[in-house]
């Protein structure tokens, strides 16, 4: 039996409306160093680099408003992004796992939504945190030296959602053990 191009076009058409209807989720990334947003800083969109420029008088938390560019943000995730010499960059998600084998990663760069699961890490300065020297050994790869660290928030539209995030998503991910 033949499909009809008209019911192939609308069964597409359908499977694409529920990412269509979502708000749209940006991955910002802070300058280098810069630990608090506040007034004239600026971020920039990972994936395409365009830069953003704060405009909030007051410091920036996950929950809260941001404000962008003349348009309003919620900030749904604030926590660190790990940027790896094969130029990946990752955010943990969920819980920090002891000692970071089997801890899961979001990759914000260039795969966006890749998820990631680390088998091995080394604390190459003894902070016992994930930091810039360290290496960090992703699903089958090879070890992986981190070699930056930096703020990194995601943020939804405020007109496109009709409430702030839960508790549990505006939670930030706890330091690593």
């Amino acid at each position: 039996m033949k499909a009809r191009p008209a019911v192939v076009i609308l069964a597409l058409a359908l499977t694409l409306l529920p990412s269509a209807l979502r708000p749209q989720e940006l991955v910002l990334e802070a300058e280098p160093g810069v630990q608090v947003l506040s007034a004239c800083d600026t971020t920039h969109v990972l994936l395409t680099c365009i830069y953003k420029h704060v405009e909030n008088e007051l410091g920036v938390s996950a929950g809260g408003i941001i404000q962008l560019d003349g348009e309003q943000f919620i900030v749904v995730w604030m926590g660190p992004g790990y940027h790896l010499e094969s130029g990946i960059v990752i955010e943990p998600q969920g819980d920090a796992v002891k000692g970071l084998r089997g801890q899961r990663w979001l990759e914000v760069y260039p795969d966006q939504g890749k998820i990631h699961t680390s088998l091995a890490w080394k604390d190459a300065d003894g902070n016992r945190s994930l930091s810039a020297s360290d290496s960090l050994t992703l699903d089958s790869g090879p070890a992986l030296m981190v070699k930056d660290v930096r703020l990194q928030l995601r943020v939804t539209p405020a007109s496109a959602r009709a409430e702030p995030p839960s508790p549990a998503e505006a939670a930030r991910p706890p330091t690593i053990p």
